[in-house]
């Protein structure tokens, strides 16, 4: 059976009631101020008070409060105040992300988180992270390169108002910069990009989808070395000379992960990047005689394969189970599974697989074989997505899964199908009885009638097991 929930810890208590008074003293102050229970001064008094790590703890939790304020009223109300109250020159590690990924705010509210920041940011000294995606801008940047010189970092992607000037000036003012988000910067041009590689000398990370195309291009004559632990070009094909990308492995000695739009002839040269332990591949070619000569060479480094391709072979997954032991997680996305060879599992290949997320797109049928293949035998797994058409997938296959593998460690699973899976709510108990360790079951494409679901439901509240299933 899935594991209890745990008792609400009491930090966790504190911090949200602490994270609704103060979001209710803000609305307050701006609607109400004459009558607020508390000034502004105060209020940000009393914050001022609180260590930094809670202050920084607090942020993350008000924002959540504000998220479920803007879903319920579309009103941001607030949202000034908390952020003046909570901006303090202690504040070391400020995450402000959950203002983009949580909700969609006005252009009106946007401007005012800006101009909120560029006011308090410039007295936080000892700030080491920023995580402002699509709120920040070249005058924030500013600050931030004069007033906060122990910045290790920064990450500002999705903006339109960041550009090379803002990058320039925070690579010169903070020396100590070790990771930068710039996806989908608009404004940020190769030069820009460039710069930012000769001129930061402790950068290990540079979120960056031309990265490849600019370090080749304008800095293959440079002399100059990297610290770089990731490697990337996914904005457009990266189709490289093989002297180009063995100067990348000579000047990169670090690198651990890349990401890569590249075609199959291509692929054969990623092996000269060094011994990498992450790989995302995104190609449109036909896997071939590239890919084989790239996982023969990475098989015993590489721990992470991430593949999104139009087709697949059999035989390849074959190829990947013999030459990759040490290989805990593969995710594939592909058109199709091909292959005439029976596939067959001799019970050693993927054996230390913990996730296995495979979708077939385009409504193509995948094989009971190939879901054998792992199912049946990947016993660490802890993770499993899979999505493609499988009628197959029946109550009694899925018991026939569970008496070789009852998946012990599994703490995720979704089966789904843009048409149907044909698993019912006695798959849903089976998995519960079989999977010890399940938080997350996804059964929105199965056979599962909407007054099942809920009993389901209810009974896994009744017995406050901790398992959410959608």
């Amino acid at each position: 059976m899935p594991p209890r929930k745990c008792v609400e810890t009491l930090e966790h208590m504190c911090f949200m009631v602490m994270a609704q008074t103060i979001h209710e003293i803000s609305v307050e102050l701006e609607e109400s101020p004459e009558t607020c229970r508390m000034s502004a001064k105060d209020l940000s008094e009393m914050v001022a008070s609180l260590p930094s790590i809670i202050d920084e703890n607090m942020i993350t939790k008000v924002i959540e409060t504000i998220h479920q304020t803007v879903s319920r009223t579309r009103r941001a109300i607030g949202m000034r105040t908390c952020l003046e109250v909570l901006l303090q020159p202690h504040v070391q590690r400020l995450d402000l992300s959950g203002l983009f990924f949580d909700m969609r705010l006005p252009g009106n509210t946007n401007f005012v988180i800006r101009n909120v920041v560029s006011e308090r940011i410039g007295n936080m000294k000892n700030l080491t992270v920023l995580n402002m995606v699509s709120k920040c801008n070249d005058e924030i940047l500013n600050i931030i390169s004069k007033q906060c010189p122990c910045i290790l970092e920064v990450i500002v992607s999705i903006s339109d108002l960041v550009t090379d000037q803002g990058l320039i000036d925070l690579v010169n003012g903070c020396p100590k910069l070790e990771k930068l988000g710039i996806y989908k910067c608009w404004e940020v041009t190769s030069e820009g990009i460039a710069y930012i590689l000769l001129h930061s000398h402790n950068l290990e990370k540079l979120q960056c989808d031309q990265l490849g195309a600019v370090m080749i291009s304008k800095l293959r004559r440079s002399g100059t070395t990297f610290k770089l632990t990731h490697f990337e070009q996914t904005h457009s094909l990266f189709e490289p000379l093989e002297e180009d990308i063995a100067w990348v492995g000579r000047v990169c000695k670090n690198l651990e992960s890349a990401s890569l739009f590249v075609d199959d002839e291509s692929l054969a040269l990623v092996p000269q990047l060094g011994p990498i332990k992450t790989l995302e591949i995104e190609t449109s070619a036909v896997l071939g005689d590239g890919f084989l000569t790239a996982i023969t060479n990475l098989g015993e480094s590489l721990a992470i394969l991430q593949l999104n391709c139009d087709e697949v072979s059999q035989e390849k997954i074959v190829l990947l189970g013999n030459h990759c032991p040490h290989l805990n997680t593969l995710h594939i996305s592909t058109a199709t599974v091909e292959g005439d060879e029976l596939l067959v599992n001799p019970g050693n290949l993927f054996s230390s697989l913990t996730s296995l997320h495979l979708q077939v797109w385009k409504e193509a049928v995948i094989s009971n074989e190939c879901v054998d293949f792992f199912l049946l035998w990947c016993h660490k797994l802890e993770s499993i997505v899979l999505k493609a058409e499988v009628e197959f997938f029946t109550d009694r296959y899925l018991e026939k899964i569970l008496a070789s593998n009852p998946l012990k460690e599994t703490k995720r699973i979704i089966f789904a199908s843009d048409k149907h899976v044909p698993l019912t709510l006695k798959s849903v108990h089976r998995l519960v009885e079989s999977c010890p360790n399940l938080e997350f079951l996804g059964v929105s494409s199965w056979d599962v009638a909407e007054e099942e679901f809920f009993q389901i439901r209810d009974h896994i509240k009744k017995n406050n097991y901790n398992l959410t299933i959608l």
